[in-house]
């Protein structure tokens, strides 16, 4: 299923227990069906659970573009999903391992977020989880040594306008005005999703590991002939671990924004009537002051609206 297609199943699925209906035929009904990998609750499920470790190990290593030596080898789950427990979030991001380096090596701390919204404010959240997730590295009165922080997202608006970068990912690290590496162990990988296949002529002959995840995701998402990845024995496990049968209504059920992307999602709304009037000349103080969003911020978004025009 698309992402329309899985809401509206999620729809299908509520509605039948408003009305009392039994749930568990409607999952029946469409048990032969893939769910949308890219949802939060079904990324989680699938990447989170400890006998797909290899599927997550080898999405890792192909997002940060890892090789030899360099690999993820044996990550460890965070917060793994366990078999009968509702979908409820208790650690941001959803998605976190740890993976230990030979003696002498900081260990590697890696986690996996997914973004569909269109709003810069993401941004701030992007940078909000790589602060949450150093803090929680260093205990109270210990020396602040840092493990390798790698934050992996995957977003399905562009960070960077196809006239500014061909890439559709990004490595993002401490630099000076000289572009000059200062610090190496904090890096915020960006995956376009959107913009790989929105430029699919241009990626056409691009045959690394992320490439080939992207295509193999987008036709598990789309229903389409498999045939290509089934020889993959990673895909493999893919394609069966994305089947709706492998999802309960009871899990279904709790699918569902927390509290934090809930207002995300009411900035979302307010941001969409900030763009609207400075589409219309209205000035920056005039945005600020009838959508009640602080003033630099409604100047970053008049700045990513020229930036997408150029």
């Amino acid at each position: 299923m698309n992402r329309e297609q899985f809401g509206f199943f999620l729809k299908k699925l509520r509605t039948a227990k408003e009305h009392g209906q039994d749930v568990d035929s409607v999952v029946k009904e469409h048990e032969n069906e893939n769910v949308y990998f890219y949802n939060d609750s079904c990324i989680k499920k699938i990447l989170a659970s400890e006998k797909n470790i290899a599927l997550t190990t080898d999405l890792i290593n192909a997002s940060l573009n890892l090789l030899g030596a360099d690999r993820v080898a044996h990550p460890k789950l965070v917060n793994p999903f366990i078999p009968g427990e509702l979908g409820y979030r208790n650690v941001e991001p959803d998605l976190l391992l740890t993976n230990e380096r030979e003696e002498g090596y900081p260990r590697d701390r890696i986690s996996i977020e997914v973004q569909h919204e269109s709003n810069m404010v993401y941004r701030n959240r992007v940078v909000l989880y790589v602060s949450r997730l150093i803090s929680n590295m260093v205990r109270k009165n210990d020396p602040p040594v840092l493990e390798n922080l790698n934050l992996i997202s995957f977003q399905f608006t562009d960070a960077y306008p196809w006239s500014v970068s061909r890439n559709y990912r990004h490595t993002v690290q401490l630099r000076n005005q000289e572009q000059l590496l200062y610090y190496d162990r904090q890096t915020i990988t960006i995956v376009e999703v959107n913009k790989f296949f929105a430029h699919a002529d241009a990626f056409a002959d691009d045959r690394s590991r992320l490439a080939q995840w992207l295509r193999a995701i987008d036709t598990l998402n789309r229903e389409s002939d498999f045939g290509e990845f089934a020889n993959d024995p990673v895909f493999k496990i893919l394609q069966s671990e994305v089947k709706l049968s492998n999802f309960s209504s009871r899990y279904l059920m709790t699918v569902d924004m927390s509290d934090f992307d809930k207002s995300m999602a009411v900035f979302s709304k307010q941001e969409q009537i900030a763009r609207k009037m400075l589409a219309r000349n209205m000035s920056p103080e005039e945005v600020a002051e009838v959508t009640d969003i602080p003033l630099y911020l409604v100047r970053e978004i008049k700045k990513d609206m020229e930036l997408a025009k150029a």
